[in-house]
C-alpha cells in the first residue's frame, strides 16, 4: 500500500539524476538504496532517474521508511511514493521534498486520485493514511513485516495490539519505528548465501566479537524479498560464523574465524540477557569475549581457563 504524488517535469526530455535531485532539495536528504562502497556508486548517483529506476530517499537520522522517487517517461513526471503506513517524520520529509521540487519547477502537484495541490501547500491528510495502514496490519505467527530505510521491521501480535490500543495510534507507530535504532552505529548483519558440495543453498550470518550487530532472534531468519530472489524452501540450512577482531592486522586477517554453528542451536544457546529485542524478529547483540562465543559453540574450557575463572 502507498500514496503517490506526481510533479510535472518542465525540463523534459532532460531528467535529473539522484545526485542532482539531492543537490536541488538540499538539507539532510540522502539516498538509502546504494552503499558508498558499491561498485559503480558514483556512476549510479549521476545516472538519470529514468535509467536507474526506483530510488529510496529520506532524511539522515530521521526517516523510518523513507520514500520512493522514480520518473515516468510517458507522463514526464517525477513520482514520489510514500509507503502505507509511514511515520509522521517520513511524511514531513516526503512532502518537504515534493514542495521543494514543485516550487523550483513552478508547477502544481497531483496525487493518484487526481487531487491537485499548490506546490508550496500540500494539504494531504497523511495522519489518515498512517491510521489506515495501522488498521490494515495483519497478525500472524511470523509477524507483520514492513521495510525500513536500513532493514526490514517486524511487528509481533503484541506490538500490533499495543499500537491499536493506544490513544494516539499514529504516535505509537512513530515511537515503535523510532525505537528500531536504524540510524545508530550498529552493524546490520545481512545473510550471505552460498552453495555446499551438494549444490544446496546455505544461509550464513557473520558475527564479530565486540561489534554490536542486528540480526534475527527468530528461526528461520526472514528473507528480504527486495534483495534476494529466494524463499525458505530454497534454504537447506542456516548457520552463524563467529569472528574475532585484531586491529593490529590488516584486511581479512583482522577477522580470524573462531568457529561456526547452525542458527537454531545458536539461538538455543544464546543467553537471554544478551538479547536486546528491537521488534518481533530482530535483536541487537554484542558478544564481548571469546569465552561467550566458545560457550555458544559448545567448546569446553581448558584447565587454564578454569583456573583463571577462579580469580
Amino acid at each position: 500500500m502507498s500514496r503517490t504524488f506526481y510533479i510535472k517535469n518542465p525540463e523534459a526530455p532532460k531528467v535529473m539524476s539522484t545526485q542532482e535531485l539531492l543537490d536541488l532539495v538540499g538539507g539532510n536528504f540522502r539516498q538509502f538504496a546504494l552503499r558508498a562502497h558499491d561498485e559503480d556508486f558514483d556512476e549510479m548517483m549521476q545516472m538519470p532517474l529514468n535509467d536507474f529506476g526506483h530510488m529510496l530517499l529520506g532524511q539522515e537520522g530521521i526517516s523510518g521508511r523513507g520514500f520512493e522517487c522514480s520518473y515516468s517517461e510517458d507522463e514526464h513526471t517525477y513520482n514520489v511514493r510514500v509507503f502505507t503506513p509511514s511515520t509522521s517524520a517520513d511524511w514531513h520529509g516526503a512532502l518537504s521534498f515534493i514542495e521543494k521540487l514543485a516550487t523550483t519547477f513552478g508547477v502544481s502537484v497531483t496525487d493518484e486520485e487526481g487531487e491537485t495541490y499548490e506546490g508550496n501547500n500540500i494539504t494531504y491528510d497523511f495522519r489518515h493514511d498512517i491510521a489506515f495502514g495501522i488498521a490494515s496490519m495483519q497478525k500472524g505467527d511470523e509477524g507483520y513485516f514492513i521495510f525500513g530505510t536500513m532493514r526490514p521491521i517486524c511487528f509481533s501480535e503484541e506490538d500490533i495490539d499495543r499500537i491499536l490500543a493506544a490513544e494516539d495510534k499514529v504516535k505509537a507507530f512513530d515511537d515503535f519505528i523510532a525505537a528500531q535504532r536504524q540510524h545508530e552505529d550498529l552493524y546490520i548483519a545481512n545473510p550471505i548465501f552460498a552453495k555446499n558440495d551438494q549444490d544446496e543453498i546455505i544461509g550464513i550470518y557473520a558475527l564479530t566479537k565486540t561489534v554490536p550487530s542486528v540480526l534475527p532472534y527468530k528461526y528461520p531468519p526472514f528473507i528480504d524479498i527486495t534483495k534476494y530472489n529466494l524463499s525458505q524452501e530454497d534454504i537447506k540450512e542456516w548457520r552463524v560464523v563467529f569472528a574475532d577482531y585484531d586491529e593490529r592486522l590488516s584486511g581479512e586477517d583482522q577477522f580470524p574465524t573462531l568457529g561456526e554453528i547452525d542458527y537454531e542451536t545458536f539461538l538455543e544457546r544464546l543467553p537471554e540477557e544478551k538479547i536486546q529485542k528491537l521488534d518481533g524478529h530482530y535483536m541487537c547483540l554484542c558478544l564481548e569475549t571469546k569465552a561467550e562465543i566458545k560457550a555458544i559453540l559448545g567448546e569446553k574450557k581448558g584447565l587454564w581457563e578454569k583456573i583463571k575463572a577462579l580469580f
